[in-house]
C-alpha cells in the first residue's frame, strides 16, 4: 500500500500530467478573458448583430492577433516593453481616447438595418480585422496585463514549450468563446425590433464613450 502510494505521488508530476495541467490553466484563463465586458466585447455583439457573425469573428481574429503580438513582446522583450509603456503611456491613451470617442459617437448615431431595405455593402474583411487589432491595442492596460501574466507564467512554468502551450491554449479558448458570443448574438438578431436595435446602438455607443474617458482620465489628472 505504501509502495503504491509513493508510486502514485512520484508520477503525479510527470511531463504528461504537467502538460495537461498547463492546458487546463490556459483554457481557464482564456475563458475568463473572453467574458470580460470591455469595448471589444460590445463591438463583437454590435458587429455580429449588424453585419453577421462572420464579420464579428473577423474582429475577434484581429483581437487575437493583437494579443499574440503582445504576448510575444512580453515573453521575449519584457524589459523593452515595460520601458516603452512608461514613456509612451500618455500618447497611447490619447490615441485610444480619440479612436474610442469617434467609434462611440458613430455607433450611437448609426441607424439600425431595416431588413425591408437594400443594405449597403459591408466593409472589406481587412477593415474588420484592423478594427479588432485597434480595439485591443489602444488600451495600455491590455499590454500591462499580458506583461504581468507573462512574468508570472515564465516563473511558474520551467520550459519555454510549456509557456508556448499555455498562451496558445489561452488564445485558442478566447477565440472559441468569442465565436460562441458572435454566433449567439447573430441568432437573436431576428428577435430585435428596429427600435431595440437602435437602443442597442445607443447603449454600445455610450459604453465606448465612457471607456474612452476612463482611458484618458490619468492623462487629464497629470495635466491638472
Amino acid at each position: 500500500m505504501v509502495f503504491a502510494s509513493n508510486y502514485y505521488f512520484a508520477n503525479f508530476n510527470t511531463p504528461k500530467t504537467i502538460l495537461i495541467q498547463t492546458i487546463l490553466k490556459g483554457y481557464g484563463t482564456g475563458l475568463i478573458l473572453s467574458l470580460s465586458f470591455g469595448a471589444g466585447f460590445f463591438s463583437l455583439l454590435h458587429t455580429s448583430i449588424d453585419r453577421g457573425y462572420k464579420k464579428g469573428l473577423l474582429i475577434a481574429l484581429g483581437m487575437v492577433i493583437s494579443d499574440l503580438l503582445f504576448i510575444a513582446l512580453c515573453v521575449f522583450a519584457a524589459s523593452f516593453v515595460e520601458n516603452q509603456l512608461r514613456q509612451l503611456d500618455s500618447e497611447i491613451r490619447l490615441v485610444g481616447f480619440i479612436a474610442l470617442l469617434i467609434l462611440g459617437i458613430s455607433t450611437y448615431l448609426k441607424k439600425p438595418n431595416d431588413p425591408n431595405q437594400i443594405q449597403p455593402p459591408a466593409s472589406g474583411n481587412f477593415i474588420y480585422i484592423m478594427k479588432g487589432i485597434m480595439l485591443n491595442s489602444i488600451n495600455p492596460l491590455t499590454l500591462l496585463f499580458w506583461l504581468g501574466l507573462a512574468a508570472f507564467i515564465k516563473s511558474s512554468l520551467p520550459t519555454l514549450l510549456e509557456v508556448v502551450v499555455f498562451f496558445s491554449v489561452t488564445l485558442g479558448a478566447m477565440f472559441l468563446h468569442q465565436f460562441i458570443i458572435c454566433y449567439s448574438a447573430n441568432k437573436v438578431k431576428h428577435l430585435l425590433s428596429i427600435k431595440k436595435q437602435q437602443l442597442l446602438n445607443h447603449i454600445i455607443g455610450v459604453v465606448f464613450v465612457v471607456v474612452a474617458f476612463v482611458l484618458v482620465w490619468p492623462v487629464v489628472q497629470k495635466i491638472m
